[in-house]
């Protein structure tokens, strides 16, 4: 089956695919998927094609530079991992990690099948990052219906309004810790040193792309941290109506990192009427506690599904990720549908997808797309 690389002419033949996922998909929406996947060289999505040249597989390509103790890296990212015909995700899945040799797979945030599929795949599992919620949250895009309900319940009467939880950051903190809102990415935010041994390290072009702060489809707000007036790093928040994803930030101490975001949220929440949700993830062992003592719960048991798919040759198999910073909106994981520009038609499911519902509650049926990642 032959393979190309996405660009804005195939957009209706990739929804004969999406047409037949039973949910909401962010690949529906043309804007994001144009902009995500056909603006910048180092993201794109690959389609398979049928003899026919219809799509029956689909795989999104991120490479995003990182470091592990100032030794830079480049990591490929996978999303939107699909397949109407067996094995065509593994093909794609095999050109990625072929057309980008100079690369590490890493995968942050898969669905079950996708866990069970990279398993076979002999991936290298990484153990410890917590997703930490306030006011309930339900971030995974293959849940069903009623627990996204019983989602909006539990903020709705157990929450509290983010306003209210002012008084729980230190009074000497906030002395000395401040933040203050920017509206466009300049070179002085980048931190110049790290206390974290593994990171994302991206550069200004690559924010201003990934986290652009004037999308239609999304709404990211940026705001610096300064430590006693210096600017010391940065925090980047998706910010939507319903819910808050601390979506990337960096700062040169991993305390003050944590108390930078913790008064980002205040600031951005601070007008909010009835309780939201907010979620981000960790691993660090300095920020971990301050998440827990503002009020940040741990998501259900489980670490967030989390590893490599080629792991790096100076990370150990089982790494002590306690001085790792992880952010949560890496890859697509903060631009799910549905989205803020988003029309009522759009939303609505097809006959095709409403019949599918049934079976894919359980398992992907023989001829139905699967959700990998």
């Amino acid at each position: 089956m032959p393979i190309i690389e996405y660009n804005p002419d195939y957009f209706d033949a990739l929804q004969e695919l999406v047409a037949q996922v039973p949910r909401l998909m962010n690949l529906a929406h043309r804007p994001f998927v144009d902009y995500y996947y056909a603006s910048r060289s180092w993201c794109k999505l690959y389609l398979s094609l049928s003899e026919s040249g219809k799509v029956v597989a689909t795989l999104g390509r991120e490479l995003r530079r990182f470091e592990h103790n100032s030794r830079e890296v480049t990591i490929r990212t996978g999303s939107n991992w699909f397949s109407l015909r067996p094995g065509a995700g593994r093909q794609l899945s095999r050109y990625s990690a072929m057309s980008n040799p100079d690369s590490y797979g890493m995968v942050l945030m898969a669905s079950p099948i996708a866990v069970a599929a990279l398993s076979h795949m002999n991936w290298a599992p990484v153990r410890g990052v917590t997703g930490y919620f306030l006011n309930g949250c339900s971030l995974r895009p293959w849940s069903s219906w009623w627990k996204s309900a019983a989602n909006l319940l539990v903020r709705q009467v157990a929450g509290k309004r983010i306003s209210k939880l002012r008084s729980r950051v230190p009074a000497d903190v906030t002395s000395r810790i401040s933040i203050r809102e920017e509206f466009s990415y300049v070179a002085d935010l980048l931190p110049q040193r790290s206390p974290f041994s593994f990171r994302f390290s991206p550069n200004i072009e690559y924010l201003d792309w990934r986290y652009n702060l004037s999308l239609s489809f999304v709404r990211y707000r940026l705001f610096r941290i300064m430590s006693e007036s210096q600017s010391v790093g940065y925090v980047i928040l998706n910010d939507a109506p319903d819910q808050m994803i601390v979506a990337q930030c960096d700062a040169d101490d991993a305390t003050v990192l944590a108390y930078g975001v913790l008064r980002a949220i205040l600031e951005a929440g601070q007008n909010d009427r009835t309780p939201r949700s907010v979620f981000l993830s960790c691993s660090h062992s300095e920020m971990r506690p301050i998440f827990e003592n503002f009020g940040f719960r741990k998501w259900f048991r489980e670490d967030l599904p989390f590893g490599f798919l080629d792991l790096p040759p100076m990370i150990d198999r089982a790494p002590d990720i306690s001085s790792w910073l992880v952010n949560y909106d890496w890859s697509d994981n903060g631009l799910q549908a549905p989205f803020l520009d988003q029309r009522g038609a759009e939303l609505r499911p097809t006959m095709r997808q409403i019949a599918a519902i049934p079976i894919a509650k359980k398992f992907p049926p023989a001829g139905k797309p699967r959700r990998d990642c």
